[in-house]
């Protein structure tokens, strides 16, 4: 028995735990290295609605993308649904990624789109690909608009597009990179609610690691916040938030008090870490 079927036996209540992580990077003229990450410890429950919050370039988009395997580390685990994948690296992950702008290719249509990623992943029997795409999109609100191209819609239903895309793969895992960041704030709002809708939809419980530098936004998604600090990213602090869901609106009182506290919080851990760097 490897290492990584004995860490799977576990059955750790946790989706992904980042061990000790240390990522570096070269400097531009390559003479050295960049720290971006250092002995970074990070675990998120299984089902949850995890949130990364930081200051700009303290590393959360690299988080992501070493957990889905694009960027590997110089030091540290990482345990995937059970598996230490530093160890196990041929472990396959089914992760789903939803960026920053939609990566749509903007030749087929949403549908072909959706169909795309469906035969890109190839655990999907193709007479029914046809059937998730559609079911999918519908869900997100395109069902009027599954054979557009993405340049004949806005830019909010392009991103639902993206959400739909990476939930029509079934994924243990949904990374999201500041999803709405060039939104509007009205479209941004709607698509929150949206994502959660879906994401509570039975059998859509999907465990979400979602980054995002909007500090309301954070707080209103959220069952788990984890704070980093500028570069080298570690962590800072961990919060839970408690608010049901049902009283969480844009007044809600609740929602606001735990604003209050983290909004206290960052800026105090960027003022500390200004001095320190004097």
């Amino acid at each position: 028995m490897d290492r990584a079927e004995l860490t799977h036996q576990t059955q750790s209540k946790y989706s992904i735990e980042l061990l000790d992580i240390v990522k570096e990077f070269s400097t531009a003229d390559g003479r050295g290295r960049l720290r971006v990450i250092d002995g970074l410890t990070i675990r998120v429950k299984s089902g949850s609605f995890s949130v990364i919050i930081g200051p700009s370039g303290c590393g959360k988009s690299t988080l992501l993308n070493i957990v889905s395997g694009i960027s590997t580390v110089e030091k540290g685990r990482i345990v995937v649904d059970g598996y230490d994948i530093v160890n196990n690296p041929s472990f396959k992950r089914k992760i789903g990624y939803v960026f920053q702008s939609p990566r749509l290719l903007e030749w087929r249509t949403l549908k072909e789109n959706v169909i795309f990623a469906l035969n890109a992943v190839g655990n999907t029997p193709k007479e029914q690909w046809d059937e998730i795409a559609e079911r999918y999109l519908k869900l997100v609100g395109l069902d009027g608009f599954i054979n557009y191209y993405p340049l004949q819609v806005s830019g909010g239903m392009q991103q639902r597009a993206a959400i739909a895309r990476a939930f029509a793969i079934k994924p243990e895992i949904l990374l999201m990179d500041e999803p709405f960041s060039h939104l509007d704030e009205i479209t941004a709002e709607t698509m929150r609610n949206e994502l959660i809708r879906i994401w509570s939809t039975e059998g859509e419980r999907k465990t979400v690691v979602f980054v995002t530098h909007d500090l309301r936004e954070a707080v209103y998604m959220a069952d788990e916040i984890f704070m980093l600090t500028p570069r080298p990213a570690r962590l800072y602090k961990h919060y839970k938030v408690d608010v049901p869901r049902k009283l969480r609106t844009p007044e809600s009182e609740e929602l606001f008090e735990v604003f209050k506290e983290i909004s206290k919080d960052f800026h105090e851990m960027i003022k500390a870490e200004s001095v320190s760097m004097k």
